[in-house]
Formats: C-alpha cells, structure tokens, sequence
C-alpha cells in the first residue's frame, strides 16, 4: 500500500492571533505513521490569496513534507499562522491540539475530509466550475469558498451561510462581476447534502476470475449473433468479482493467436475494450473458426482507494501554539487475478482412402504383340511296299514295328530348308525388340527339326538292314 498525498491541498493562514489550550486526544487509526516525518512551513513567495470573505482574507500557502511540496488548508480560524520556515511535527487526527469541533465531532473531521477531496485543488478549475455551474471561475474564487466551508464546520464560521465577497488585500482586480455568485454557490456545494462526509479507511482491493462453464451453460441470444460461421466458438462465461466497480483487464494470447483474433463481450454481445477500466460482472469469448487451436489469458486488476487524514502542527512558542493544518492522504490497494481458457479446433476431414484396383490376369497379347511361333513341318506319308509272298509273315511282322516306331516320318531335305527359309523370313519381319524373345524359339525350333530328320535316317537305314538281313 502506497500514501500519496493530495496535491490540491491548500493552507490558508490568517492576520489575527489567540491562544488556546491543548486538550485530550482521542484515539484513532492514523495515529500510525510509518516513520518520523518531517515538515516545514513554505516559502512566502509560495503564497496565493484568495478573496476577502466576511472581511477575512485566507492566504494559500505551501507545506514542505519529507521534502515534498503540498498544498494544505487550516481547521482553526481563531489561531495565529506559523511563518515561512517554521518547523513542524507531523502527526494523525487524534494528535490534535486544538478544542474546536474537528477536536470533538467525527463527523466534522469526515465533513472536512470530504471537501479536501471534492474541492481545489484537489479537483482543477475546470472540474470544480462544472460541479457548480460556476461561471469563468478563478482560484482566489475557490480559495475563498473552500477555507470558508472548512471553518463553518470546525469553528461555526458564517454560520448563516450567507457571505460577504470583497477584493483580496491590494488586488482589486481579483474580483469580478460573477466572483461573489461562484463563491456562495462553491461554499452552497461543498456544505450541502452533497458532502456526505469522507470516512479514513484501509484501502483493501480484491478480484476473482471464474470459469462458470458448465455442459448445459445457455449462451445469450445477444451473443450468438456475434457468431459469423456455425462452427465458431463461443468460450464462458466467465465470472467477474471484485472489490471496485471498475477493473482494468489484460488479454494475453498463445504463440500461434494474436489478441485481436479474439473478441471479449459482454452479456449485450457488445465488444468489450480492454484499454479502459469496465463495469461488467460476466464476460465471454468469441473465437473465429479459422483461429488455431490455443488459448487466451485474462488477466483483472481491481484498484481501491482509501483516506488516511495527518496534521501538520507548528512547534508551538513559549507563549502560544500556531494554526494547526489539516492534510488528507489517499492511499491505494491493488488486486491482480489471471484465468487461462482453451480451445481446440476440429481437425481437418481426412480425404476418403482409395481402393487400389484388382490385379486382373494378364491380358492376351494383342496383335501386334504376337511371336509367332515356326509351324511344324508337314509329316510326310511313308508307304511300306510289300515284300514277295514267301516272306510275308516277317515282313508284316517288321513292318508292324516300324509304323509303331515312326509316327512321324522325318521331313526330306527340302522341307528342312523351307523351314529354316521360313524361319528366316519370321525372324526379318519381327519388330527389332522382339528379336531377344524369339531367337531360343528360333534354336529350339531348329534343333528338334534336326532331330527329326537324323531319327528318320536312322529308321530308315535299319528298315534298310533288315530286309536285307532277312
């Protein structure tokens, strides 16, 4: 947790002294400071005066805490101001010296508290002009209603409400023709029904990120029609609890997604802008379906803000204390949550197999493919001429042997010749790839040719012997 103090605060010091006695402190939680600090009234060159009110003229001055240069306004009408370079102890509410209604009335130190944030400084001209509906305001005009709000509350200051506006001492010119309307209406602000009182309190942030998917979660209509294919995806809702109203939000996405990929909406289907705190209580995301599968982070800061009140307090004189000063400190708490979702795209169809065809049977070969194969030789008749009567029974028996044995005579010469001419002639005529294929046709065909014809001499020549034998 970090102070941070308020750089619209004012000190305001007063041309009038008294003297008041220190009265009993009452407890209170700023009462812890976390180390000694150090203060020091600022230099007179540092002084703004504002508008004269009720014949008072506040005067704005700076305060030098742990070398820090702030702007403070005092709770003490009745009391002297410390000079320029005057020492200063620095010290919570309780530690008060005064006896005065900020001494004795929580309510007033919360009223007091309430303008320190709502008025200038801390708000710029601009702002202030606007919550009042003032007209051309100008800084002594805020000054001036500002002190004048304070001390109605500690020291019943124009307890009418009723104010009387004049110049600030030696500047005529500070007032206008619409100063005194813009002080009475700062003054009417600041004490109305719209001070409802600041309270000093601890700032505690807290944040929780919930993915309240569930199998049966009903998408809103709204949200759906942010959809621009069937197969987007619509991922939530994811639940947002907080300790503030507003949270900023941080979207953090996987290698293979950039953040602008996917889209955060609210239950409204509007697109959520992640570069300005939101208000929503539910989220979801829309996640296109031509983005890979991944993931996002979601990450939600909740920040809140508390109020711790000091007083800075003059070393007092041996004979008189000095104007006590009021400061506010905001202080800040922070809570930091993250949530991971995940998506998985469908894969891609797998194209459907193919059937490798059936291996047929070799087909024919075609005509042109053909080898063809040499004829065999015609087989040429033999006629057994019959032997003279007085030898028939051997003869008829020789001859019986000799038709079993040659089936097939032997070819003359001639057809031998024709053969080979022909197989010549075939050989020419085939294509040249072929020749390798049918040259062991060509031998085989040749050499059972051969065979034959010595077969058939051979019969032929033991017929012979035998006749003549016999």
């Amino acid at each position: 947790m970090k102070h941070t103090l308020l750089a619209s605060l004012a000190t305001v010091t007063l041309s009038m002294s008294a003297a008041l006695g220190a009265a009993p402190a009452q407890a209170n939680p700023s009462e812890e400071i976390e180390h000694e600090i150090q203060a020091v009234m600022g230099p007179e060159q540092e002084y703004q005066r504002g508008l004269t009110v009720n014949d008072v003229a506040p005067i704005l001055r700076s305060v030098i805490v742990d070398g820090e240069a702030i702007l403070a306004y005092c709770i003490e009408y009745w009391v002297r101001a410390a000079s320029a370079d005057h020492q200063a102890q620095v010290t919570g509410w309780d530690g008060f010296t005064g006896d005065n209604h900020f001494k004795t009335n929580p309510q007033v130190r919360e009223a007091v508290a309430w303008i320190l944030h709502n008025s200038y400084p801390a708000l710029s001209l601009d702002e202030l002009e606007e919550r009042t509906s003032s007209t051309a305001l100008t800084e002594p005009e805020a000054i001036a209603a500002t002190q004048a709000a304070i001390w109605f509350y500690t020291d019943d200051f124009v307890a009418d409400g009723n104010l009387t506006v004049e110049p600030a001492p030696g500047d005529a010119a500070s007032l206008t023709e619409t100063s005194a309307e813009n002080v009475q209406k700062i003054f009417d602000y600041l004490t109305g029904e719209e001070n409802t009182g600041l309270t000093e309190q601890e700032a505690q942030a807290s944040v929780t990120l919930t993915d309240a998917r569930t199998a049966d979660t009903s998408v809103p209509e709204a949200v759906l029609e942010s959809k621009t294919s069937p197969a987007d995806q619509i991922l939530g809702p994811v639940i947002i609890n907080s300790s503030s109203d507003y949270v900023n939000l941080q979207l953090e996405t996987t290698t293979d997604v950039s953040q602008y990929d996917v889209t955060l909406l609210d239950p409204q289907g509007q697109r959520i802008d992640v570069t300005t705190p939101v208000a929503v209580e539910e989220l979801w995301v829309h996640v296109p379906a031509d983005v890979r599968s991944g993931s996002v982070q979601l990450i939600a800061e909740s920040t809140e803000y508390g109020y711790t009140g000091r007083l800075i307090i003059p070393e007092p004189a041996p004979d008189r204390r000095f104007q006590t000063i009021v400061v506010v400190d905001q202080t800040s708490d922070s809570a930091t949550t993250d949530l991971a979702l995940r998506w998985e795209q469908p894969e891609p169809a797998e194209p459907p197999a193919t059937t490798p065809p059936k291996e047929t049977e070799e087909e024919a070969p075609q005509d042109d493919d053909v080898i063809v194969q040499p004829s065999a030789p015609p087989t040429p008749k033999v006629t057994n001429t019959p032997e003279p009567e007085q030898h028939n029974r051997q003869s008829n028996t020789v001859n019986v042997a000799v038709e079993k044995t040659t089936q097939t005579p032997a070819p003359s010469q001639t057809a031998v010749d024709d053969i080979a001419v022909e197989e010549t002639v075939r050989a020419d005529e085939a294509p040249a790839e072929e020749l390798a294929e049918t040259g062991a046709h060509q031998t085989r065909n040749v050499l059972v040719a051969l065979g034959t014809i010595a077969l058939g001499g051979i019969m032929i020549l033991v017929n012979r012997l035998r006749r003549r034998w016999a």
